[in-house]
């Protein structure tokens, strides 16, 4: 083994040391990394093969290297690399090329197998790769092809895969290209780091690193003056004599071709409208076809990759094109069939892997029956009108020498019997491009028409490559002699294709129809002599590519003077042995000889009818009684004899004649002259449609010989029928759907009717209908089909008719939908079930471990599906806390979702689990039986010690989020898995702080139960006091019994926050319907819901109520973005399905406000419907600042302008005004290619801000660990410009990103937080960070988490994320920050239990949307204290603006207004209190006089009484009702004692009464009165205190009564108010109305008489009828 790594770097052992001791570190890193791979790759070597390879590595193996003017030397370290010999003994390996083959490798002109091109990029010079990367070591990467001296075996491609991991590759996943040929001992690779290229050089077997060439893209006149067409000038064309290359298969190798043009999309040019369906033509030319530019591509031959450049149509066009109905512009070969090989991408430019992996795949399929007719097997012929192109890496260039890896690929392709035609390139210098410098390749220059069909005044175009080609050491002296011919490529016209954005914001691009342009270049003269060889196989299909190459050399009409007479006397280095000529090579190839040109090259007269005797001539083809097929060709054959009266022969000539049954007799082919010799000729024809008639009795094939003096031979006659043979379908009509019992019918003509077959796809052909016995004619068919017989779905028909003879028709082919099931989904369980533990797949696990069961749920039906639920049994998993089901909101059709649940398998044993999608077929599946899988799984027994663990989940805070400077509870859970308890433990609380940890408290814990089945445990209990908002770090100490140290120490966080958690709302949605979003508002929010495939929203009010519900969305299509506007208002897109007139899916995107009330402005529509099959928007976001609404997302293009490539980029959209559609600007791809799919990828996260726009999207990524896996990239720019330059990645295995992007002045700071890891090893990660993305993410484990949102707050961004924990589902609660210490991150408290489905942040307040493990929801708030209390603060401004609210007019009006009302209100209550007060009545005058007991003098009080004002009690007998009017006493006022005194004393004395103690009520009610007449009106905020009016300008009847020395009764009222001091009256106010007193009517209960009492104080008085006692 040591030996073979001897020569391992090409250098003398004695140098090894100077080499080693110039390599930098990391060199001897990357060298001993290389090293262990060589000594393992090399066991890998040994072990695969059956005997040793000799590698002459010894010193002879090495000589001095060359060293070459203008070329850097190849440097090992710094000193000049060796030249290896490269003289190695295959030993019997196996190879696909010729021995030692890489000795005469070009272009290396100092002979040591590193392409020059490569060492100059070694030496500095930069990459010219068009799919160059940046790579590790900081160079564009290079694109390369690693040629081997075998085909290289299993342990030498995973060797070379590891040098190139080794070195940082991105990888196949990362969109580079690794292929390893087969018909070349190759490998292609492109994204190569340049850094890797020493190592790939001097790793075993390889002879040759080469650079990938970049290939570029290098006829109505020009086909006429090849003779191809017909024309004026020229007779005997190809065209007239019915050569249009009809069955042969050419295949245009270029960027593509848009087919669907009307010269390329059938034969016949009828019915030929575009269509993007290349078989839905009866005759369609297209067979096949296959992206190459692609590693991805289907290598079946069904793609249909379309132009995107317009080159590939042009050269189709020019080649087999129809020229359509008008005929005009047609191709050499109208009647080829077509396979498109797109090899260069739309932009031209392309590394020589596309060409390679074409011309692989053209060698591949060279067989291949395409499935259409027998006519269309295989391919014959390759037009490649693209070489390699020059660059700076090699000056003075002069191509290939013919041994490149595309030029060795060209030479097998040509052993595999197809001609490749290829073009010389358009340098118009002396340059051979690969691959047209193959050695077999047919290789084509350019010559200029001038505009005439006559050839006389052509020459050879400025712009055309010349020869010969550089010299490949070999013997053969004319593979240098390039070009082979010239064909015209100047102002060549043919089709045009459509090349036009197929960006669906953008109008849709059209399909290619009748239009053609001018082009020029070899790349136009290509196809020119590729529809000529056509013609040539035509003529002779059992002609080999050398027999071709040779006719063609040989036809041409040579020009120009010998340039190589030593070799040839004819090849000159710019026309190469002329200029083609169609009519000239199929007379060579029929043994013919050729028409002349001359003179215009008249045409050649006939000879007259013969009238010979001798019957020398004998035809035996065709035979007495043959049916000749139109459209057929049908050879005439025989012999001649030698002429025994004359002289010999010269040529036979051929007649065919056609009798009618009316006598007439129709010339069908004139007497023309037979190819091959005299003795043995032929000739084939084509049988025209025009020759086929009805009344055709029958038709005779009429031979003759002549010779040089007219002699002619008897005439030998054949009688045969010419007939049609074809199937046409009468129905159903393209695009019925098929259901049930289908009849197809249709007519046949033909003879010997037999049967009418049919096939569904690619099955086998089955009888339709045997048909009656016809010997010619036509008849009508038909039979029935069982479409259940198919699945559901698009599936082509193939009919046609077979004869008695087995002759049988072209097929007639129809595509059908077939739709007997009704549309449904189909839930699939896609790849494998994955156990996982600790994020580590297992196979087994312990008793009471939480399990991840991953798996992958796929609906391969036809409908999307809402709210599907999965659900695991199995024993133990019946948990609350882990939860075992899942309902998956949206599984649109042809998607797919991983999900995961979790097992507690709490029982030891083999258990069986089962999990079930849709369990009760809520969702139609037709196939429910795939819906379940069983699997069994070993649980074992639990450890019998104790096992002390903190489990995630074990700390948590009361309160959930504790308050700065305010005591709270701090519990740490602590669980034992083993079976053992465990005793005596002490548990310690510490608090980081600058100086380190800090202990806070100690708590002492006596035992922790074991079990077998679950784990125990017991709380550790802590008091602490909340420090300033943030967080604060701690960590618990775990000592005593069955204490692991690795386990002893558990560290956490506590989030302080002015923030508190509210009350909790169940909330009940209807069946099915599913929450997708949430959004607040200032007071409230909406939430948005589906159900039975619609969108709708929901308004939430602040206290947490649903109101109304909206539907925005009959047919929505599963995507939707939402954002809170800055005026207040909601504004969201989605998009929606539509079902075009024809039956198509469409898709596109609506637009709407909402308000809270979730009240919608008109809905709009942005952008035009695109097909679901071919397309589609996703991952939408929304953001808004400044007055600008950005809308992006992913725009999946699947079609990809027909290539199918399936390429997604993110767009993005701008508008000043988002409800108008017209507002919103062009879309703008500001990134493309990106590597994601809906099922991998979410919603995109964007934000705007003072610098730029912000997005975090994802994208498939495999660097670094070389493990496939969802990398979270971040890009910014301006959202109106496109390809964004900025790109970092930032995340892996992410998910569920949230963006909020604030402004410092004119800086963004952006806050971002995602999920990374899936199940137990999930994480959040969360950064604050600038617009350069300079700070790294934090982490921290969340198991099985599954959203995040973000909500920003004064105090920073509030963080809510949910995780599985011992609990359960929670949601935690963390703050992110841009603090002026620096980035404050506080996660992360546990806040409430359930899955966090959405988050809606009020203007204070926020309101979380949870769901339970079941599915229920439920809302519960997060109140900001610090908001609110700073609302109450401003107390004054808050409540008066609060107050003002519902006033109409500016402020200082609803002042006013306010002012004005609250005085007349106090006013108004004045009046009220006056009047009850002066209601009142004294029933008596009273004076009391007092003795005491022990019989002392009385005291008499002598009271004089007033006169009698009028009655105490009035009845109005003249009332409708009965009326009782009391009239109110004078009460006489006495001095001192007063009576209140008397009254205060008698009642503290015990001597009162009944009478006293009403007396001491009223008393106190009347002092309440004027204490409240006393109370001076509080001021107003905001307004000026307003003097109330003094007793001189209040009303008399007030003024009476604030004057105790006034009578008792109140005058009357006016009902007008005075005006208030200092106050305008206020105009147009009414007058106040007359105030009445206040009283109540009473109905006595003995005698139901009805009067009224207007004391109201009294609580009871008598009825002035019956004088029973009535109760007030």
């Amino acid at each position: 083994m040591k030996d073979r790594l001897k020569g391992v770097m090409f250098v003398h052992k004695s140098e090894v040391s100077n080499l080693q001791q110039s390599m930098s570190w990391k060199s001897r890193r990357i060298s001993f990394l290389l090293v262990l791979i060589f000594l393992v790759a090399d066991l890998g070597v040994l072990a695969n093969e059956s005997e040793p390879t000799v590698f002459l590595e010894e010193a002879s193996a090495y000589s001095e290297p060359i060293l070459v003017d203008g070329l850097p030397p190849l440097m090992c370290g710094e000193e000049l690399c060796l030249r290896p010999i490269r003289d190695i003994d295959r030993n019997g390996r196996f190879s696909a090329e010729a021995d030692q083959w890489w000795q005469s490798y070009g272009p290396d002109l100092d002979w040591n197998g590193m392409d020059d091109r490569l060492q100059r990029v070694l030496a500095g010079s930069e990459s010219v790769s068009p799919t160059a990367v940046i790579g590790p070591d900081g160079r564009k990467t290079v694109a390369i092809v690693v040629d081997y001296a075998w085909r290289a075996n299993d342990a030498e491609i995973e060797t070379l895969r590891s040098v190139l991991d080794a070195h940082g590759w991105v990888g196949e996943d990362g969109g580079a290209w690794f292929q390893q040929l087969e018909d070349i001992d190759s490998v292609a690779i492109d994204k190569v780091p340049v850094s890797a290229l020493m190592d790939l050089y001097s790793l075993h077997g390889v002879v040759v690193i080469e650079m990938q060439n970049v290939m570029i893209p290098s006829n109505d006149v020009a086909s006429k003056a090849a003779r191809a067409r017909p024309s004026d000038v020229y007779s005997a064309t190809a065209y007239e004599r019915d050569y249009i290359g009809n069955g042969i298969v050419v295949a245009v190798l270029d960027t593509g071709v848009d087919n669907e043009h009307e010269s390329l999309n059938d034969f016949d040019d009828e019915n030929d409208a575009p269509d993007e369906d290349p078989l839905s033509y009866n005759d369609h030319k297209w067979v096949a076809g296959y992206d190459a530019t692609s590693s991805a591509s289907s290598i079946d031959g069904t793609q249909d990759p379309d132009d995107g450049n317009g080159h590939g149509t042009h050269v189709a066009g020019s080649a087999i094109g129809t020229g359509d109905s008008s005929r005009i512009h047609m191709g050499t070969a109208p009647g080829s069939y077509l396979v498109d090989i797109k090899v260069l991408t739309d932009s031209g430019g392309t590394n020589s892997q596309a060409s390679l992996n074409g011309i692989q795949w053209l060698i591949n399929n060279q067989n291949t029956d395409w499935g259409h007719n027998s006519s269309t097997r295989g391919i014959q012929v390759a037009s490649m009108s693209f070489g390699s192109a020059s660059t700076p890496l090699n000056p003075g260039d002069q191509g290939d020498n013919g041994s490149g890896s595309e030029a060795r690929l060209v030479n097998d392709a040509v052993n595999a019997s197809i001609v490749c035609v290829i073009a010389m390139g358009n340098d118009g210098s002396n340059r051979v491009p690969s691959p047209a410098s193959a050695d077999k390749a047919i290789s084509v220059g350019a010559a200029t028409d001038r505009g005439t069909i006559n050839r006389t005044n052509d020459n050879v175009a400025d712009y055309s490559n010349t020869g010969p080609r550089l010299d490949d050491s070999d013997d053969d002296q004319w593979d240098e002699l390039k070009p082979d011919i010239t064909a015209f490529g100047s102002g060549i016209m043919s089709a045009t294709a459509q090349t036009g954005a197929t960006f669906p914001g953008q109008p849709a691009k059209p399909l290619a129809g009748s239009d053609y342009d001018e082009k020029d270049g070899t790349s136009m003269a290509t196809p020119i002599a590729s529809g000529i060889v056509a013609l040539m196989l035509q003529a002779d299909p059992s002609l080999e590519p050398q027999e071709i190459k040779d006719i063609l050399r040989n036809s041409s009409e040579a020009r120009g003077s010998a340039s190589e007479p030593s070799v040839s006397d004819r090849w000159n280095d710019e026309w190469g042995f002329g200029l083609i000529d169609a009519s000239c090579a199929i007379d060579t190839v029929l043994n013919k000889a050729c028409t002349p040109l001359e003179g215009g090259g008249g045409v050649i007269d006939p000879p007259p009818a013969g009238n010979g005797t001798s019957f020398d001539t004998q035809m035996s083809k065709p035979s007495n009684g043959t049916w000749w097929i139109e459209g057929d060709f049908a050879r005439i054959a025989g012999i001649t004899a030698d002429n025994q009266d004359g002289d010999d022969y010269t040529k036979v000539q051929v007649r065919i004649e056609q009798y009618l049954e009316s006598g007439t007799v129709r010339e069908l082919q004139n007497w023309v002259d037979a190819g091959g010799d005299v003795s043995s000729w032929y000739l084939d024809v084509s049988v025209k449609d025009s020759w086929v008639r009805q009344d055709e009795d029958y038709v005779l094939v009429l031979a003759r010989a002549i010779n040089d003096e007219g002699e002619e031979s008897a005439i030998d006659a054949r009688w045969i029928n010419i007939a049609r043979m074809a199937v046409t379908i009468a129905g159903p009509a393209i695009g019925t759907a098929l259901q049930g019992t289908v009849e197809f019918s249709g007519t046949v003509d033909g003879v010997e009717h037999d049967v009418l077959e049919y096939k569904v796809d690619n099955g086998d052909w089955l009888v339709g209908e045997e048909l009656n016995s016809v010997d010619t004619g036509s008849q009508d068919w038909s039979f029935s089909w069982n479409s259940n017989s198919v699945d559901d779905g698009s599936h082509r028909l193939n009919f046609r008719m077979v004869n008695k003879s087995g002759v049988k028709t072209d097929e007639v082919r129809r595509t059908y939908t077939v739709d007997n099931q009704p549309a449904a989904p189909d839930f699939q369980f896609q790849g494998s079930v994955e156990i996982m533990d600790q994020d580590l797949p297992v196979f087994s696990a312990v008793a009471g471990t939480v399990l991840e069961v991953d798996f992958t749920v796929l609906n391969a039906g036809d409908l999307d599906a809402n709210d599907v639920f999965i659900q695991l049994s199995a024993v133990g998993s019946q948990s609350e806390t882990y939860p075992r089901e899942y309902r998956i909101s949206t599984l649109a059709e042809g998607e797919s979702q991983q999900v995961t649940l979790y097992w507690w398998a709490t029982q030891a044993g083999t258990q069986d689990v089962t999990i079930t999608i849709d369990p009760n077929n809520q969702q139609g599946d037709p196939t429910p039986s795939n819906n379940v899988y069983t699997f069994s799984f070993e649980v074992e027994e639990r450890p019998v010690e104790a096992m002390l663990r903190f489990l995630p989940g074990s700390v948590t805070t009361d309160p959930r989020i504790p308050l700065p400077n305010t005591p709270f509870d701090i519990d740490v859970r602590i669980d034992n898995l083993g079976q053992t308890e465990a005793t005596q433990l002490n548990v310690r609380l510490e608090r980081w702080t600058s100086s380190g940890w800090d202990q806070i408290a100690t708590d002492e814990i006596s035992f922790i139960v074991g079990s077998e089945t679950d784990s125990g445990n017991a709380f550790a209990e802590f008091s602490e006091v909340g420090h300033d908002i943030g967080s604060v770090k701690y960590r618990v100490l775990l000592e005593g019994n069955g204490v692991e140290p690795e386990f002893s120490d558990h560290r956490f966080t506590v989030v302080v926050d002015d923030a508190i958690l509210g009350s909790q709302v169940s909330i009940s949605l209807a069946q099915g319907e599913v929450p997708i979003d949430f959004i607040g508002m200032e007071e409230g929010g909406l939430l948005f819901t589906t159900r039975d495939g619609e969108l709708h929203v929901r308004s939430i009010t602040a206290s947490m109520v649903m109101q109304a519900d909206v539907m925005l969305e009959e047919k929505w299509g599963g995507e939707l973005a939402t954002t809170l506007r800055e005026d207040g208002l909601v504004h969201a897109v989605w998009n929606r399905k539509t079902i075009s007139p024809d039956g198509y899916t469409l898709t596109d995107l609506s637009l709407t406000s909402l308000t809270r009330l979730a009240e919608t402005t008109p809905t709009v529509h942005l952008m035009p419907a695109i097909k679901l099959s071919e397309g589609s928007y996703w991952g939408l976001a929304l953001a808004e600042y400044d007055g600008d609404m950005v809308l992006a997302g992913y725009h999946r293009d699947i079609s990809t302008g027909g290539s199918w490539q399936d390429i997604t980029s993110i767009f993005t959209i701008v508008s000043s005004n988002p409800d108008s559609t017209s507002s919103w600007n062009s879309p703008s791809i500001v990134l493309s290619d990106i590597d994601i799919r809906p099922s991998q990828g979410d919603q995109l996260a964007i934000g705007l801000g003072e610098e730029n726009m912000h997005i975090l999207y994802q994208e498939l990524r495999d660097d670094v660990t070389g493990i496939d896996r969802v990398g979270l990239m971040y890009t910014h720019g301006d959202p109106s410009l496109t390809s964004w330059g900025f790109q970092s990645s930032i995340g892996d295995e992410a998910q569920n990103a949230r963006l909020v992007v604030l402004t410092n002045g004119s800086d963004d700071v952006l806050v971002a937080s995602w999920i990374e890891g899936r199940g137990k090893s999930a994480a959040v990660a969360h950064v604050v960070t600038d617009n350069s993305w300079s700070d790294d993410a934090v982490r921290i484990n969340a198991p099985g988490v599954q959203n995040i949102e973000l909500n920003p707050t004064s105090d920073g961004v509030q963080i809510y994320y949910d995780e599985i924990n011992i609990y359960g589902p929670v949601t935690r609660y963390g703050l992110l920050s841009d603090s002026s210490n620096g980035q404050s991150m506080a996660l992360s408290n546990i806040l409430t239990e359930g899955f966090l489905e959405g988050q809606a942040g009020l203007e204070f307040d926020g309101i979380m949307l949870l769901s339970s493990a079941s599915g229920s929801l439920k809302m519960r708030t997060v109140a900001d204290i610090t908001n609110n209390n700073n609302n109450q603060e401003e107390g004054d401004s808050g409540i008066l603006d609060t107050v003002l609210a519902p006033l109409p007019g500016s402020k200082d009006t609803q002042i006013l207004i306010l002012s004005v009302t609250s005085t007349l209100f106090f006013i108004f209550l004045g009046i009220i209190i006056v009047s009850v007060r002066s209601s009142r009545k004294e029933e008596e005058l009273f004076a009391v006089l007092e003795t005491d007991e022990e019989g002392s003098d009385a005291l008499e009080l002598l009271i004089a009484p007033v006169g009698d004002e009028g009655p105490l009690l009035a009845i109005d007998t003249e009332a409708e009702d009965l009326v009782v009017e009391m009239a109110a006493p004078m009460t006489v006022v006495l001095d001192e004692p007063s009576l209140a005194d008397t009254l205060e004393a008698k009642n503290e004395a015990g001597s009162g009464n009944s009478r006293l103690d009403r007396r001491m009520k009223r008393k106190q009610q009347r002092e309440f009165s004027e204490m409240t007449q006393k109370l001076p009106l509080p001021p107003l905020p905001g307004i000026p205190p307003v003097a109330l009016p003094s007793p001189a300008e209040l009303p008399a009847t007030v003024v009476a009564e604030l004057d105790d020395t006034q009578g008792p009764l109140l005058p009357a009222l006016d009902g007008t108010l005075p005006s208030l001091p200092g106050m305008p009256p206020l105009p147009g106010m009414p007058p106040l109305p007359m105030i009445a007193p206040p009283q109540r009517d009473v109905t006595c209960d003995e005698c139901q008489a009805k009067f009224t009492v207007k004391d109201m104080t009294l609580s009871r008085v008598k009825c002035p009828i019956c004088s029973a006692n009535v109760q007030l």
